[in-house]
């Protein structure tokens, strides 16, 4: 199996605009299929359910909830019949990275996975804001010039940060200043190094803390231990390259630093309790 690779200019092509598509839909179509797009795809579910598994972790949509998932996610969605749907796809122009690496640094931690799906049951009245924006939009769409192109920018910013502001854990919970900057500091370190570095005391030595420190902070925000979110990212990063299929499994020994494939066949088979070739088949054939 092929992963299915959807570009935003599939949906644009012949409309005002390039860097976003708007849809209203009475029924999703579905996508049962491990597919990933090089687009934000926003959902806002009015009513049915959707079964959402993103980077495969699985998620329940119900009525009055949204999900916005980033370029890239691995996802399969399997939709219900009486779905009634608003659907926006954007570029990064509309909603770039340096917002959440600069402006809201401090919301960026674990974000994608938490804006995967937020549920409005209990802040109906936020819902109810987010779909009348979603009208204004629609509105400046079918007038569409320059300005209003700006505008719906704006709007669509503006539900993003209703939504960030509704999800779970939706700011780090600092004891101090120094805290939360040393753990940002340590995801991110991470998220670059994963594949060269998965030694906790290197990271420490680094970041010019005790093994100890840095375990206490990360076991504060996470409950995990350095070790573990290292390894929380390795894993994830592995699946994802195994679904996508494009490496040999030699080629991901060598890309994820593994010293042989040797080495990557018994890390996958003690995390996962199988062999690469087998985790690779059961993530690309799951419906």
């Amino acid at each position: 199996m092929i992963i299915n690779e959807q570009h935003l200019d599939t949906y644009t092509q012949g409309t005002p605009c390039v860097n976003f598509y708007l849809e209203e839909v009475d029924r999703l179509k579905n996508q049962n299929r491990l597919h990933r797009h090089n687009f934000f795809q926003l959902i806002l579910l009015e009513e049915g359910n959707i079964d959402l598994t993103v980077d495969f972790e699985q998620n329940k949509m119900g009525p009055q909830s949204a999900s916005l998932l980033f370029p890239h996610q691995l996802h399969i969605a399997n939709i219900s019949s009486d779905t009634k749907a608003y659907v926006i796809l954007f570029d990064e122009t509309v909603f770039c990275s340096e917002i959440l690496h600069n402006d809201l640094k401090d919301y960026n931690i674990d974000l994608q996975k938490r804006v995967n799906y937020v549920s409005f049951e209990n802040k109906k009245d936020i819902f109810s804001e987010i779909i009348h924006i979603w009208h204004s939009i629609c509105d400046l769409y079918k007038d569409f010039n320059l300005v209003n192109k700006m505008q719906i920018k704006l709007f669509i910013k503006i539900i993003i940060m209703k939504l960030i502001n509704a999800c779970p854990e939706k700011a780090l919970v600092a004891t101090d200043n120094e805290d939360t900057s040393l753990y940002i500091a340590f995801r991110e370190m991470v998220d670059r190094e994963f594949k060269e570095n998965r030694i906790a005391s290197s990271y420490a030595k680094d970041l010019n803390v005790s093994v100890k420190r840095l375990t206490e902070v990360c076991r504060h925000f996470c409950g995990l231990t350095p070790l573990e979110i290292i390894h929380e990212k390795l894993n994830l990063e592995l699946k994802k390259t195994l679904a996508i299929g494009h490496l040999s499994i030699k080629e991901i020994s060598i890309d994820f630093g593994f010293s042989s494939q040797a080495a990557l066949n018994k890390y996958v088979e003690q995390k996962f309790a199988m062999t690469p070739v087998q985790l690779k088949n059961k993530l690309r054939n799951q419906p």
